[in-house]
């Protein structure tokens, strides 16, 4: 058999609100609290709590993402002079030949595929990436990366700057893959093209 008495405790003074208002509605004390339910009830949203706190996360990653959006095409467009990249090549050479010295590499060639293993494991770069930085290394007056090859390095999705990262993992023998942006004793790209070379000294000091 249902139920239908539902036995609640109410205040004394509500309870006579309650019937006051039924008084004046001309409705029954039943009648009246019970439309009082099912009107409550019709305004209840139908939305269940997870699919609010879904649209809630939507809107907040809508928000974040239109607040990155300016600075991350800025960053990708920003052009360098061509001192800076004479700069970030010429530390690219101070540091390979540091480490061709420290490693005790048997040859150019052992050093350069130890070396450009821990910069082709990020999924923007690729053979034709290789060439021009093993060109920019090895042959003498080569034109260094351009501005527009070292900004499209920066669209990865796991590190936006593959080769100084490649080169921290390499000189700390660290794992290929691994993300160094956050490293902040490391010269930071800003940093290795306004001062270049002059840098190499300080870190293996």
């Amino acid at each position: 058999m249902k139920r239908t008495q539902l036995n609640v405790s109410i205040d004394p003074k509500l309870l006579e609100k309650i019937k006051e208002s039924a008084r004046i509605s001309g409705k029954s004390l039943v009648g009246f609290v019970s439309d009082c339910f099912v009107n409550q009830i019709e305004n209840l949203p139908v939305e269940s709590i997870d699919s609010r706190f879904q649209t809630i996360e939507q809107r907040l990653q809508l928000i974040e993402n239109n607040l990155q959006l300016p600075a991350l095409k800025a960053q990708r467009t920003q052009p360098f002079t061509s001192q800076e990249l004479e700069n970030f090549n010429e530390f690219i050479k101070a540091v390979f030949k540091k480490e061709l010295k420290r490693k005790g590499y048997r040859s150019m060639k052992e050093a350069w595929n130890d070396f450009i293993n821990h910069i082709n494991c990020f999924e923007q770069w690729d053979e034709t990436c290789s060439f021009r930085l093993k060109e920019s290394l090895f042959i003498e007056h080569a034109d260094p990366l351009t501005s527009e090859e070292i900004n499209h390095l920066k669209e990865g999705d796991v590190c936006p700057q593959p080769i100084r990262t490649g080169i921290i993992n390499w000189i700390n023998n660290s794992d290929r893959g691994e993300c160094c942006c956050s490293d902040k004793e490391f010269p930071s790209q800003q940093q290795i093209c306004e001062k270049g070379p002059i840098l190499v000294e300080d870190i293996y000091s």
